[in-house]
């Protein structure tokens, strides 16, 4: 996510083979031109979709990628993916490159994964003059400011699809009372500092500890959402802390299994560890117990709601599409549910 980034969502480069054979099949079955935007099957319109993701290096977001094929195929629509990183690096200017391409070509939709979500207004505008609607899909175009409201800076989006990372926070604060039964020392651990996701996610975990006064934070950190780095963020706190003097360890993104083995590998064993997205990688660390639980956001549903409401929009079924947000689950994963729940991505 997961990232704004994701919102966001682990950045991993384990999986860009496996990411840019996906952005390779999408194109190859998708039209490259705006021609079949207008052909017809029968008296039924084909549509041609555009998507925009923001890094199909990240395997949470070529999961998304994956949802969103399979559900224009179901519904017999065609869809094109543009990753919006390149060499290696996610750019702004390729993800609106991306969009000036859809919007050349005519299609009949565009849905839209941004690592920017204010970068992305101006161009958003751009596809709103040419008249083809915008769906947000895991990062919203311009800001959430409210439950049920998004700033959108003038551009004009049909809805944005995610997760309302304030209530997954939330989920995650009561993770961890729920593993300390509501007293003990916690750390923090931030994604990357300053992006929406994050952001959220903390406030809605400080909330819950606000109404626990036997939950008391010691210390935060940050991790990136990188692997390495939380590692060294939970080197660093078995260096610093010991014995009671710290109880849980708590991560916005999927990282946290990497530094809860890494303490488990070296001895500790009494620390509770709850991460963010549950990833293969993060279901195993709760199967092992090293991790005590997990929020999970579901990248391929985010990818299917945005390509059905796509459509219910195109084919006059307006009244279908959740407005101006539509919030997907958020169920807790535990010890108790972990092997009834299966993990359909990999970090």
């Amino acid at each position: 996510m997961p990232r704004t980034r994701r919102p966001r969502i682990a950045r991993r480069l384990l999986l860009a083979g496996f990411a840019g054979t996906l952005v390779a099949g999408l194109a190859l079955s998708s039209p490259s031109s705006a021609t079949s935007a207008t052909a017809h099957n029968g008296s039924a319109k084909h549509f041609v979709l555009g998507s925009v993701d923001d890094d199909m290096t990240n395997p949470f977001l070529a999961v998304l990628a994956q949802g969103e094929q399979q559900q224009a195929a179901k519904l017999g629509m065609s869809i094109k993916v543009l990753s919006g990183n390149a060499n290696g690096t996610i750019s702004m200017s390729q993800q609106i490159a991306a969009v000036q391409q859809f919007i050349t070509q005519h299609v009949d939709a565009i849905l839209m994964t941004a690592s920017d979500s204010k970068g992305i207004i101006p161009i958003v505008k751009q596809a709103n003059k040419a008249g083809i609607p915008v769906i947000a899909v895991n990062t919203p175009v311009g800001t959430v400011t409210g439950p049920h409201s998004v700033n959108t800076g003038g551009a004009k989006v049909v809805t944005f699809v995610g997760a309302d990372n304030t209530a997954y926070g939330v989920a995650e604060g009561k993770l961890v009372v729920q593993a300390l039964k509501g007293k003990g020392n916690v750390a923090m651990i931030h994604g990357t500092l300053g992006t929406e996701p994050d952001t959220l996610r903390f406030a809605g975990m400080k909330s819950v500890f606000a109404k626990y006064p036997g939950i008391h934070v010691v210390t935060t950190l940050s991790d990136n959402w990188q692997n390495s780095q939380n590692i060294t963020a939970v080197q660093d706190l078995m260096s610093k802390y010991h014995g009671t003097q710290l109880n849980a360890v708590v991560a916005t993104g999927p990282e946290m299994y990497a530094g809860a083995q890494y303490a488990r590998s070296h001895g500790n064993t009494t620390w509770k560890f709850i991460a963010g997205d549950y990833s293969k990688e993060v279901r195993k660390a709760i199967q092992s117990g090293a991790l005590y639980g997990t929020v999970d956001q579901d990248p391929a549903e985010q990818g299917r709601l945005g390509v059905q409401y796509a459509y219910d929009w195109l084919t006059g079924h307006k009244s279908a599409v959740p407005r101006p947000i539509s919030y997907t689950t958020l169920p807790l994963i535990t010890a108790k549910n972990v092997n009834s729940v299966v993990a359909t991505w990999s970090s």
